[in-house]
């Protein structure tokens, strides 16, 4: 049976601080329908040189409370972003991006 995550138990899953890719120092960098979070800033900034992006892409790092809210996760899903990427990696072989994924239900 699957059941679903509380928001807080989903913030318990996570680092204490994790880290997401900017261009502006606020939103968040995203390819929809995917975002990206990162356990540190080196291993977001490892990811955007690897995705070689035409964005000048840094990390900003924050408590995982303070990012994972109701907020943020609603406008996720208004921007069409709908599975976020924890710690994603690039295979060299095929270039596809893989990690552990978690979906963002719509709202009901």
């Amino acid at each position: 049976m699957t059941e679903d995550l509380t928001l807080q138990q989903l913030v318990e899953l996570l680092p204490a601080r994790i880290w997401y890719l900017t261009s502006n120092g606020s939103d968040m960098w995203c390819r929809r329908p995917y975002g990206f979070l990162f356990s540190d800033g080196p291993g977001a900034e490892t990811f955007a040189k690897a995705m070689g992006t035409d964005d000048a892409l840094f990390a900003v790092g924050l408590d995982a409370g303070n990012l994972i809210s109701d907020e943020m996760l609603s406008g996720l899903r208004n921007s069409a972003v709908t599975r976020l990427f924890i710690d994603p990696q690039i295979d060299p072989q095929s270039g596809d991006v893989h990690g552990k994924i978690l979906r963002l239900a719509p709202l009901t």
